[in-house]
């Protein structure tokens, strides 16, 4: 890897949607080629969808792990 893109900080799903807004803009313009950017948008989509599911997954782990120490701490009472 080079310096450069060691430096690069992650895209955040802000990025990803916005980068969707424009595709669907690009998109519009296109009309009936409008499919050019297919590759594209599905891409966007599918990392979208990968940060989505982490912060659901990561959301989730939180909550069991509360609920777990909940249910220890009214065991030890």
């Amino acid at each position: 890897m080079s310096a450069r893109s060691d430096k690069r900080k992650p895209v955040t799903l802000d990025e990803i949607e916005a980068g969707l807004d424009l595709v669907a803009r690009r998109m519009e313009k296109l009309g009936s080629r409008a499919d050019l950017y297919l590759p594209i948008w599905r891409a966007l989509e599918r990392e979208r969808d990968k940060r989505v599911e982490k912060h659901v997954i990561l959301a989730a782990a939180q909550a069991r792990l509360t609920r777990s120490t909940d249910r220890t701490a009214a065991q030890s009472s």
